[in-house]
């Protein structure tokens, strides 16, 4: 199953890397967003621990031990999570690793869009939870990662969430990531896309998920999968949650509560 988590990241770096354009309020709702709610952007980022310095928000990769300190503040934590996770890895990536990561089917932002929105620095937890034969069979949560991605400005980030919402509405989208997966993960199909509803949080947000179905050869068995993704802007940060469970979806109601989690991280990280 972690061979497939790959593909939960490449799907996730949507919510990381892009964002919206216009003032909160121009923006209206796309088929796969849900309503944005009104916000200030914040100019600055506060401490992102109780020892962190403060970057300011002019803070670039240069600053990068106070960048990183700010993002880890504003992501999830282990202990945000419902019982059972366990820490894989973490990472961060420049605009140069995060364009090299991205996937040329799925069309997601070039080095240059990444530069243009103002993209400083991004961050990456992976979660997993021990997956059992009665998990695959039955249905269960597989793992969930967590990313958050800091911008020179509110405006950058919301140029980078509207492309993230403009590609994710494009019904070419999940014909492409079927497309990306097909021949390194096996055998893929009926892969689909569709906008959740999501409580108001943060100064925007998109909620979307994705189902798919892969056949195992070796045990001539078909695994229908739920990937659930969540991307939040908060001024000048985007954070984002992406849950991969087979055959069943996590409860939309703890979802929710993990993207308040993230937004209430976010806003005491930049502010």
């Amino acid at each position: 199953m972690k061979l497939l988590l790959p593909l939960v990241a490449a799907l996730a770096v949507f919510l990381v890397a892009c964002g919206g354009g216009g003032d909160d309020n121009d923006n209206e709702p796309s088929p796969t967003a849900t309503t944005s709610a009104a916000g200030e952007p914040q100019a600055t980022a506060a401490a992102a621990s109780p020892t962190a310095a403060t970057p300011t928000a002019e803070a670039t990769v240069e600053d990068r031990p106070e960048v990183e300190a700010l993002l880890k503040a504003a992501a999830l934590r282990l202990e945000d999570l419902p019982s059972g996770y366990t820490l894989d890895d973490e990472t961060f990536s420049t605009n140069e690793e995060s364009a090299e990561d991205e996937s040329e089917l799925l069309g997601g932002p070039t080095l240059e869009d990444l530069n243009r929105f103002g993209r400083i620095l991004g961050y990456e937890a992976s979660y997993s939870q021990e997956a059992s034969p009665s998990t695959l069979l039955e249905g269960g949560t597989l793992f969930l990662q967590v990313t958050t991605t800091v911008y020179r400005d509110s405006a950058g980030a919301r140029d980078a969430f509207e492309f993230t919402r403009q590609r994710t509405s494009d019904p070419e989208f999940a014909k492409a990531f079927e497309a990306s997966v097909a021949g390194s993960a096996g055998e893929v199909r009926d892969a689909s896309i569709s906008p959740m509803s999501l409580a108001e949080v943060g100064d925007d947000r998109i909620a979307f998920e994705m189902k798919f179905t892969m056949h195992n050869p070796d045990l001539n068995t078909d695994f229908h999968y739920v990937v659930q993704l969540v991307g939040i802007r908060r001024g000048r940060g985007v954070g984002a949650i992406s849950v991969f469970a087979v055959t069943s979806p996590s409860p939309v109601g703890e979802l929710e509560d993990l993207a308040r989690t993230l937004d209430k991280r976010l806003k005491d990280a930049l502010e």
